[in-house]
C-alpha cells in the first residue's frame, strides 16, 4: 500500500473509530436509568474478552511465558483501562452525554501534562499554554461557565468523575510502553481486557448485592453487545491500527471528532441541548489539544 493510500485508509479507520467511541457515551447515557454502570461495564468487557479470545488464542499459547513475566504490566493497564471506562459509565448516570464527550477531548492534553510531571519530558511554552487552555476548557464546562459555582464548590459530580476517567486514560497511554513489542494488538488487548475484567469482578458483585442486580432484558443484552463490539473490540483495535499507520501525533487529532459525533448523537437520540458553555469550554479544549499536540508522537496510544 502506497503512503497516500495508507494515510487515507488510516483516516477512514480513525473517523469510524471516533464514531464508535462517541456511540459508547450515548449508549451509556441512554440506558443509565435501567442498567447499573458497574454491571454494564463488567459484562461489556467480559463479552469483549470472549470475542477476542479465538483470535488471541494462538498468540496466547505461543507467548504464555511472556504473558506471565509481564502480568504486572497487564494488571496495571487493565486496571487503568477498565477502571476508566467504568468511571465514564458512572459519570453518565450523573451528567449529559454531551459533557462526557466534550471533556473526553482533554485526554491528550492531560497526557502531555503527565509526561512532563512524571516522566520529565520537555515541555515547550506552547504545550504549556495548551495545557492551560485544555484545563480551562474543562473548568468552564464543569462549572457551566458560572464562577459562583467554583467559589461555592457546587460542581457537577458527573463531570468531575469524567475528568478523573480522562486522567486514567492518560496514565494508560503513558504506561503502554511496558508491554513487549512481540504482542500483536489483539494479543495485547486481550491480556489487558482479561486482567481488567477480573479486577472489576469484586466491584460488580458488590453492586449486584447492595445496589442493583444486572437485569436480563433485551435492552441490557443489546447495550452489552453494542458496547463490547463497538468500543471494547472495534474501537480499541481501530485506534491502535490508525496509530500504527500514521503515528500517534496525527492520529491524536481525531480525538476531536469524539465530541463532534457525541454531541450530534446526543442531540439526535437523547434530546440533549448544546449550550453556550459547551461551545466555549469545548473550543478551549480543542485549542489546548492543538497547542499541546506533538508529545504523543513518542507514544503508542490505545483508547478504550
Amino acid at each position: 500500500m502506497s503512503h497516500p493510500d495508507r494515510s487515507a485508509f488510516a483516516y477512514v479507520i480513525l473517523i469510524v473509530t471516533a464514531f464508535f467511541l462517541a456511540c459508547g457515551h450515548v449508549i451509556g447515557r441512554a440506558v443509565h436509568e435501567h442498567i447499573p454502570p458497574v454491571g454494564l461495564s463488567f459484562w461489556r468487557w467480559l463479552a469483549g474478552a470472549l470475542i477476542l479470545l479465538p483470535f488471541a488464542w494462538p498468540g496466547l499459547r505461543r507467548h504464555w511465558p511472556t504473558y506471565r513475566r509481564h502480568w504486572r504490566s497487564f494488571a496495571l493497564l487493565g486496571f487503568l483501562m477498565v477502571g476508566s471506562t467504568t468511571l465514564v459509565l458512572i459519570a453518565l448516570t450523573m451528567t449529559l452525554a454531551i459533557n462526557v464527550s466534550l471533556i473526553n477531548a482533554v485526554q491528550p492534553t492531560l497526557t502531555v501534562l503527565f509526561a512532563w510531571l512524571f516522566l520529565h519530558e520537555h515541555l515547550s511554552k506552547w504545550r504549556a499554554l495548551g495545557i492551560v487552555c485544555g484545563i480551562s476548557g474543562v473548568v468552564v464546562m464543569i462549572s457551566h461557565a458560572d464562577v459562583t459555582l467554583l467559589a461555592q464548590l457546587h460542581l457537577q459530580p458527573g463531570d468531575l468523575v469524567t475528568l478523573l476517567a480522562m486522567c486514567g486514560f492518560s496514565a494508560f497511554a503513558l504506561n503502554l510502553k511496558r508491554l513487549p513489542h512481540e504482542f500483536s494488538a489483539v494479543e495485547a488487548l486481550f491480556g489487558i481486557t482479561f486482567t481488567g475484567t477480573a479486577m472489576l469482578l469484586p466491584f460488580y458483585l458488590w453492586e449486584a448485592a447492595t445496589v442493583q442486580a444486572m437485569p436480563i432484558t433485551a435492552t441490557s443484552i443489546g447495550a452489552i453487545v453494542a458496547l463490547a463490539l463497538l468500543v471494547s473490540v472495534f474501537g480499541n483495535l481501530g485506534w491502535f491500527a490508525g496509530n500504527r499507520l500514521i503515528g500517534p501525533s496525527r492520529a491524536s487529532i481525531f480525538i476531536n471528532l469524539i465530541p463532534v459525533f457525541g454531541t450530534v448523537l446526543a442531540i439526535t437520540f437523547l434530546d440533549e441541548k448544546l449550550l453556550g458553555y459547551h461551545l466555549a469550554g469545548g473550543g478551549l479544549v480543542v485549542v489546548g489539544l492543538i497547542l499541546a499536540a506533538g508529545t504523543a508522537s513518542k507514544k503508542r496510544v490505545m483508547r478504550p
